[in-house]
């Protein structure tokens, strides 16, 4: 009975892993699945009810409340126009060096996603970002591609997204110096590999140099690059700060972050402006992560029913799976293109039912799994994946073909991952 109540778990799992290869919708997806699985383990009504479907969302509020809170920073930063000053300063300094700028500005837009966080704020900056780039005479799939390296490289300090790998390995994952520090590590060797992707195709392409401004920038540029004074510029930077050294919880550090941005951006000189201000971009910021949020208590709606089925799931697996989790994590790195597309190694896809799998072995510690499953959604699926909610963005704005854009990068995010898994099991996964 328990063989067979483990193979249609499994079944169950091919046909999610299917569904999210095709596009499905990851929210119904996720609640059909916790369904089926508690029907197969036979878990009693009564559980079901309060545990897989209330308990677990119920328990999950302070992690929503971070991405809320980090969505509401990253509006403010990018509205205030902190964000495009930076880029427009970083612009000028380099003059119309086009491999310099460019380089620099995937330097300036990694340090920028550290903070910002959300589509709405992919979408802003990159309407700033990539009209410089196409008027340099940059191809579109390479200068698309370069932008979203940047943004991926500021995942690893992003306290927004970290935030988001809670509902999997509990909280305060942030707040331990050792992921600090693989952090900081994993953001360089980030842009380091992003820098060369870069070099690569400026070598490759010979590109004739033109003047940073002579195309047309759209219309939404000119609200994106309002003037923000340059002492402003360490706004960006203020949760990081306040979580990491100080220690503080995330929600009273984006506060900070978010009336600093307002006051020295001159927002707060009167009353009106300040609730302006603050009404916009916190109705924005939530607007922009709503569809995250539903796509998330998905997520932990399954992770409920998977832990109802744990059992079944140690019976079938737990001799066939290995034990050793630098092993898993070498092959985690030679499986990456499985992440694609919400595969099997995506977390945020149908690699949480790999999570479940893995969990319910009970070979492996929380750190571990963080380590395991940290990688993937950043190094590849960020830098690469046309399903990414800001990469089909981009590829609607550049009008870049999404199998032009994914050979133009993954191999790059492949090599990242390869070097990364390793990495990050030494860094973090061995911690308890």
């Amino acid at each position: 009975m328990v063989i067979a109540q483990g193979i249609l778990l499994l079944a169950t799992f091919a046909a999610l892993i299917y569904y999210c290869f095709k596009g499905g919708n990851l929210l119904i997806g996720f609640l059909v699945t916790s369904v089926l699985w508690c029907v197969i383990a036979q878990v009693p009504v009564a559980t079901v009810v309060t545990d897989v479907f209330q308990a677990s969302v119920g328990g999950y509020g302070g992690t929503i409340a971070i991405i809320v809170f980090g969505a509401w920073f990253g509006k403010v930063i990018v509205d205030t126009g902190i964000a495009g000053s930076i880029i427009k300063k970083v612009v000028e300094l380099a003059g119309d060096k086009a491999l310099l700028t460019t380089i620099l500005l995937v330097v300036v837009c990694t340090a920028i996603f550290t903070s910002a966080f959300g589509v709405g704020s992919v979408m802003a900056i990159g309407m700033i970002v990539l009209p410089i780039m196409f008027s340099m005479g940059v191809r579109k799939n390479v200068a698309l591609a370069a932008f979203m390296f940047s943004v991926a490289g500021g995942m690893w300090l992003n306290i927004a997204y970290v935030s988001q790998f809670y509902v999997f390995f509990g909280e305060n994952l942030y707040q331990r110096s050792e992921y600090i520090r693989f952090a900081l590590v994993a953001t360089a060797i980030h842009v380091m590999i992003a820098i060369a992707f870069v070099v690569f195709h400026h070598i490759r392409s010979k590109t004739r140099v033109r003047l940073a401004w002579a195309a047309p920038a759209p219309s939404a540029i000119s609200d994106a690059t309002r003037s923000a004074p340059v002492y402003s510029f360490v706004v960006p930077f203020v949760p990081i700060v306040m979580v990491a050294i100080f220690k503080w919880q995330p929600v009273p550090s984006f506060l900070v972050g978010i009336l600093l941005g307002m006051l020295l951006t001159g927002n707060l000189k009167s009353y009106r402006r300040l609730v302006d201000v603050a009404q916009k971009t916190l109705h924005d910021g939530i607007s922009e992560c709503g569809l995250l949020i539903g796509m998330l208590y998905g997520i932990v709606i399954f992770q409920a029913a998977a832990a109802q089925a744990a059992p079944i799931l140690q019976h079938l697996l737990g001799g066939l799976i290995p034990s050793n989790p630098l092993v898993l994590a070498l092959a985690f790195g030679v499986l990456a293109p499985l992440a694609l597309f919400r595969g099997p190694l995506m977390i945020f896809g149908s690699g949480a039912a790999t999570v479940a799998i893995l969990q319910a072995t009970g070979n492996f510690e929380n750190w571990t799994m963080f380590a395991l499953f940290l990688v993937m959604p950043v190094a590849v699926v960020a830098n690469t994946c046309p399903t990414q909610s800001w990469g089909m963005w981009g590829l609607s704005y550049s009008k870049v073909e999404p199998r032009t854009y994914l050979a133009t990068g993954v191999l790059w995010s492949w090599a990242l991952a390869l070097i990364l898994e390793p990495v990050a099991y030494a860094m973090i996964g061995r911690l308890s």
